[in-house]
């Protein structure tokens, strides 16, 4: 069964935002990446197989990019 969450994403002060996004949106499993007001700086909706897909993603490809500092994770669940 597919799984979609949105991602909130923290990013350090000084990262270029836009190179950031160019990467998100260039992993697999990313529908859409995009900056946003408020509390976090970035939403991204993604779609996985599985539950493990999405943590393979959050943990091995989103957390990884450099200027990335805290994520949160969202599961739709209807």
């Amino acid at each position: 069964m597919a799984v979609k969450a949105y991602i909130l994403v923290d990013i350090t002060t000084g990262v270029k935002t836009q190179e950031i996004l160019d990467e998100l949106n260039s992993i697999a499993g990313v529908k859409t990446a995009e900056a946003v007001s408020g509390p976090h700086d970035i939403v991204v909706v993604v779609e996985t197989a599985d539950l493990k897909g999405l943590g393979n993603l959050v943990l091995s490809r989103v957390r990884t990019i450099t200027g990335v500092t805290k994520t949160i994770t969202c599961c739709c669940v209807q």
